[in-house]
């Protein structure tokens, strides 16, 4: 009895404090929200996630069907250029779709990252700040994994040790 009431206010805590919860308890496509700073909620979708290129990306088509590792990162810090290798491999893994976030570094320098480092996984840009307030990020690097379900089942300010008790 008291394991399952740990597990329950477990996830009561972390639902409380997540920043993706579904509305009306579904976790459909169209209603992820994201809670923002003010604790208002926002939809996921609402959110301009832009390649350097200016292609627009969304984090919409893989909940519920995809773990989402959002790795929020700048082009200076040495955690963020050790974690790329590992980064590259996850990316490659079908139940996973990996969104790097890069805050505030110029196009040029994002680009170079991707060419020096030889990232393969998806980029965006968040020139504002705006997709790292609506996650919560306190600083980078920050990791945060969404499960299928769209909850937040990770959050850290660098990838897991074990990847897999969070994507499966």
């Amino acid at each position: 009895m008291s394991k399952f009431v740990t597990c329950i206010s477990i996830f009561l805590i972390i639902l409380a404090s997540g920043v993706i919860c579904p509305k009306n308890g579904s976790a459909g496509e169209d209603d992820i929200q994201v809670r923002t700073k003010d604790g208002r909620y926002r939809d996921l979708g609402d959110l301009e996630l832009m390649t350097p290129d200016g292609g627009q990306v969304s984090l919409i088509p893989y909940i519920g069907n995809k773990a989402v590792v959002v790795v929020f990162w700048v082009a200076w810090c040495p955690v963020c250029r050790s974690e790329v290798p590992r980064l590259n491999k996850f990316s490659t893994d079908s139940r996973i779709k990996l969104i790097g976030v890069n805050e505030g570094d110029t196009t040029k320098d994002i680009k170079e990252f991707i060419a020096t480092y030889r990232v393969n996984y998806e980029v965006v840009v968040d020139p504002d700040g705006t997709v790292a307030r609506a996650f919560h990020v306190p600083g980078m690097p920050d990791c945060v994994i969404i499960g299928r379900s769209g909850v937040i089942v990770f959050r850290g300010n660098r990838l897991p040790e074990n990847i897999d008790d969070y994507v499966n």
